[in-house]
């Protein structure tokens, strides 16, 4: 079984590689909904699956850089939705050797975070809005 580090984790948004940007991510969930099916006088749960997915925001975070065009403040800040008819964008994260994750997304969520004797950072919140397809 392979096993694999952040060397081999890529994620790109907006057909912007941004994997040089990112330094931290969140992890991503999927979880199956389910119903609670337990009838009266049982004691155990009997949930039921609805076949419904739900996916986790995904966040990620790094350096800031105001590079146009490739950095992180113009592909995460710049796709910031301005309205209902705002499209959403790809989103592909690559876990590995061969597991990826392709969906469309919205950047909901975009902050600078500037400290004193360190460098400024930024972190972006995407948003799923469609259906996931793995390979």
């Amino acid at each position: 079984m392979a096993k694999y580090g952040g060397k081999d984790f890529a994620l790109s948004f907006a057909g912007q590689n941004m994997t040089a940007h990112i330094q931290t991510i969140n992890g991503f969930d999927v979880e199956a909904l389910t119903v609670d099916g337990k009838p009266f006088g049982q004691a155990t749960p009997k949930p039921i699956p609805t076949g419904d997915l739900q996916y986790s925001d995904v966040e990620v975070g790094g350096l800031y850089d105001d590079t146009a065009v490739t950095g992180p403040d113009a592909v995460f800040r710049g796709n910031l939705p301005t309205g209902p008819a705002t499209a959403s964008s790809a989103l592909v994260m690559t876990w590995g050797g061969t597991k990826t994750t392709t969906t469309q997304a919205f950047c909901v969520k975009f902050t600078r975070k500037a400290t004193k004797n360190q460098i400024t950072e930024f972190s972006a919140t995407l948003r799923i809005t469609g259906a996931l397809t793995e390979v």
